[in-house]
């Protein structure tokens, strides 16, 4: 009758109406539907409508009336600072020459710096770890100090880091186990030795294990697993599991990894190359750099044109499902109505911006294989991603937003994507000819207000998102309604 598929709810009890009516992903949510006379002048008030849906239960409806806290967090948590040596942020007025900024003394002092000196002057402090420090000291900024404090407790918590970060991932590991440090130099001491980096002063202290389960995986792998499969899997551990020493990864395990390489090549630094460049290949898929790891002594360097147009070649090659080739033509009126439009705006080289609305079942990816077909079939180049892994795992050739745009996961009005514009994947961003964008509702406004701004970057160009042709898709049923108070539509 609808041309479509519905989703029916059946609420058989009454224990169900608390998960229908506060379903945690989707918000309140609730159908109602009425028949009037065309002559009728009723008035639809969408307020009124929204705020008879909401299911608020006594207690909860208790507590905001009498506007108890919500949330709180006790005892208070002090962020501390965490920095490598002069690499604090430091801030200052427009006005301000920016040279007696650099050369000021106050300018030169941070939270973690100045925890060091307070360890210089006050022998009660020699006891206390970084994140111990706030239970008995407080943070001036006006006069950037450490002053004793009277009452109040008080949490410390040292900003986080990963292992990506490199030294300053490894600072933070010293901080949390060594009391009382004078300075950066003084963390990096062992028995006398100064270590070069943070990250042997960690390993000498005794604070980072061997990687003996990373050795029995790639050796096992090693006993079944063919050589490309194993040196993915060798740079799959090295970007995502950070073992303490790659390069002793590489020598243990290069002969296994270059196995195939053996059997064409008669030298071993061809072989060598060879494995590099495609473990290298590998890392680049990943957005890591080799060099980064020093496998080797020398920094590794291969011929950047195959890089510029890997990413274009991977496009072009993604498999195109039999049914997905027929799914033009057995569109809805609906849907095809919009694969007319979208693609008459590819095909023609023009700038277009749509978005695809509708709720769960509504044949929205249906719409969206049929368009990939037709487009790729004709070997020009479109990207499908989703904002969930899910979603985009539904799609051929599909990666989430932020993998494929590498849009930041933190999120502010100055968001960047991270696409250099000498990279392969600018090269590919300049040769798309659509962009599908699915489940766009549940991501944040600065995220494709980002890919807007990097897109004419790469392009060169001031039409919205670089004049190419974006298809968003989603149902603005799964996001929370926002009601202005003290307004009301008609």
């Amino acid at each position: 009758m609808f041309d479509c598929h519905i989703n029916v709810e059946i609420c058989s009890t009454i224990k169900a109406v608390k998960y229908l009516y506060k379903y945690i992903y989707k918000g309140h949510d609730r159908v109602a539907f009425n028949l009037v006379s065309e002559q009728s002048t009723q008035q639809i008030d969408e307020i009124e409508r929204f705020q008879s849906a909401r299911w608020i239960a006594p207690p909860e409806a208790v507590w905001r009336i009498f506007g108890f806290i919500i949330n709180e967090v006790h005892p208070a948590v002090y962020s501390l600072h965490l920095h490598l040596e002069n690499q604090h942020q430091v801030t200052f007025r427009v006005y301000e020459n920016l040279t007696n900024v650099m050369n000021s003394d106050f300018s030169a002092k941070s939270m973690l710096t100045e925890f060091f000196a307070t360890n210089q002057v006050d022998q009660n402090t020699r006891k206390l770890l970084y994140k111990e420090f706030p239970e008995f000291y407080v943070w001036s900024q006006q006069y950037k100090m450490w002053t004793i404090r009277k009452k109040q407790v008080v949490i410390g918590r040292i900003v986080t880091a990963n292992p990506f970060e490199g030294e300053r991932y490894y600072l933070r590991m010293l901080l949390n186990h060594i009391r009382g440090p004078l300075s950066f130099d003084y963390l990096k001491t062992v028995n006398g030795i100064l270590a070069p980096t943070f990250r042997e002063a960690a390993t000498m202290y005794g604070l980072l294990q061997r990687d003996d389960s990373l050795e029995e995986c790639l050796y096992e792998a090693s006993l079944y697993q063919m050589p490309f499969s194993l040196r993915r899997l060798f740079a799959t551990i090295l970007v995502y599991c950070n073992p303490t020493n790659p390069r002793d990864l590489w020598e243990r395990f290069e002969q296994d990894m270059s196995a195939d390489f053996q059997l064409v090549e008669s030298s071993s630094s061809t072989v060598k190359t060879e494995t590099l460049r495609s473990i290298s290949t590998i890392f680049e898929s990943m957005g890591r750099n080799i060099n980064s790891f020093h496998l080797i002594d020398q920094n590794i360097d291969f011929d950047q044109d195959e890089f510029l147009f890997r990413e274009i070649d991977d496009e072009l090659a993604v498999p195109i499902p039999e049914e997905d080739l027929h799914a033009s033509t057995l569109l809805n009126c609906e849907q095809q109505n919009a694969y007319n439009s979208i693609l008459q705006k590819v095909l023609s080289n023009e700038a277009a911006i749509f978005f695809i609305v509708g709720p769960g079942g509504t044949g929205k990816t249906f719409l969206y294989k049929a368009l990939l077909a037709t487009i790729r079939t004709k070997q020009l180049i479109a990207l499908a991603t989703a904002s969930s892994g899910v979603a985009a795992s539904i799609l051929p050739g599909g990666r989430t937003a932020h993998s494929r745009f590498k849009i930041p996961l933190d999120t502010n009005k100055n968001l960047t994507c991270s696409v250099s514009k000498q990279s392969g994947l600018a090269r590919l961003l300049q040769k798309v000819k659509l962009i599908i964008w699915d489940e766009a509702p549940m991501s944040r406004k600065e995220s494709i207000e980002a890919l807007d701004k990097m897109l004419k970057d790469i392009n060169d160009s001031e039409l919205s998102f670089g004049g190419k042709v974006i298809v968003f898709g989603g149902d603005f049923r799964q996001i929370l309604p926002v009601v202005p108070k003290g307004t009301r539509q008609q």
